[in-house]
């Protein structure tokens, strides 16, 4: 018969979920000979693509066909845009000749600044003879754009639908970020999104998939910080996914471990940044008795990226805390990458250094091959 300890042995290849599992099953089996309940669980391969080969593609025009300039249209649209400025009493901030609406000419798009009380940001569009202002929701706080004169703007297909859009970062009060999304919809600039960050807000690929999502960040907890990511879904931007995340780029970071939470998030940031030597040093001593770091290491050795979210307490009692979360983890599975959710649970305790890992569970809730990691 096997024996407990026997499932903390690498053998092949040992994804993620295995080595949170085999941890669970090596400190199980201290207390009682029985066998574990937590059994190991490796990521399966989804089915290998056809090798056959694709029907060929005939080329497709671009979507946004280049307007076609004469430098006497630019000084005509020049001038009419100016003279349309100087009519409203406008001074911008910034002034661009830019695509918006995918109609194959070039329009105005500019932002400017009144020192109302508070102050505020304004945008704007002028096609031609047609003025569409870029406004906030009229039940958002009246801070415009923003409070401080800024030009932080930027116009292309930003999630993958197939038109421009109109991004317009602002910064209101100390260290809080807006984004404005906009996109033209045949009558006006539809406002697509509005965010705010206390942390910032940001625009990237979270999720590898070449279209990217909106992040906003929370106010900081120190050197942590919350993530929510936004996904663009075809008619809004929804939540998808939280997590945490360093707040501050330098390095190494102090792991901090003031509060159950904050140990598992270090824990988990400390995988992400292969610095395996620090997450081992967030486990128990009893854990890492069970499990010499070599032996634990190796459990990692195909983990490509790893990001915990969804964090909560779900009991807390003297020196010891239960805290459950969900992780994402990308493995190279012999060439494939692949992405897996797990549901996790963490028995921590409290110790004179802070919170440390002693004991852990997860379930796979889901798992798919990424198309396209860089």
């Amino acid at each position: 018969m096997t024996s407990p300890l026997s499932l903390c042995r690498p053998q092949r290849f040992i994804p993620f979920s295995l080595c949170l599992l085999s941890l669970a099953a090596c400190l199980s089996s201290i207390p009682s000979p029985s066998p574990s309940p937590f059994l190991p669980v490796s990521p399966s391969l989804p089915p290998s693509p056809s090798s056959s080969p694709p029907p060929p593609v005939s080329p497709s025009p671009s979507p946004f066909p280049p307007p076609r300039l004469t430098p006497t249209a630019v000084l005509a649209t020049i001038a009419a845009g100016e003279e349309r400025l100087e009519g409203r009493g406008i001074q911008p901030l910034c002034l661009r000749l830019e695509e918006t609406d995918d109609d194959g000419e070039l329009e105005w798009v500019g932002l400017y600044w009144t020192p109302t009380e508070p102050p505020q940001v304004h945008g704007f569009v002028l096609d031609g003879s047609g003025w569409y202002d870029l406004a906030p929701p009229e039940s958002e706080e009246s801070r415009g754009l923003g409070e401080y004169p800024s030009c932080e703007l930027e116009i292309r297909d930003l999630n993958g639908d197939g038109r421009r859009e109109v991004a317009i970062w602002g910064h209101i009060g100390i260290g809080t970020d807006l984004l404005h999304i906009f996109a033209w919809d045949g009558n006006h600039y539809a406002l697509l999104g509005a965010f705010r960050g206390d942390g910032g807000v940001r625009i990237e690929d979270t999720d590898r998939d070449l279209v990217e999502e909106v992040v906003v960040r929370l106010e900081p907890e120190g050197d942590l910080v919350r993530e929510i990511v936004y996904t663009w879904d075809g008619s809004h931007y929804a939540w998808t996914w939280d997590r945490y995340a360093w707040f501050y780029r330098h390095r190494p970071h102090p792991y901090v471990t003031d509060t159950p939470l904050h140990a598992l998030a270090s824990f988990y940031l400390a995988l992400n940044d292969r610095d395996l030597p620090g997450a081992y040093g967030l486990l128990s001593s009893t854990a890492q008795t069970v499990r010499p770091y070599d032996e634990w290491a190796l459990g990692f050795s195909t983990t490509l990226r790893v990001e915990v979210g969804a964090t909560r307490v779900v009991s807390q009692e003297g020196g010891q805390a239960t805290v459950a979360a969900q992780v994402r983890a990308l493995d190279n599975v012999y060439g494939r990458v692949i992405a897996t959710l797990y549901d996790v649970e963490w028995l921590l305790v409290q110790t004179e250094r802070g919170w440390r890992l002693e004991n852990g569970s997860s379930q796979v809730l889901e798992q798919w091959e990424m198309e396209y990691y860089p």
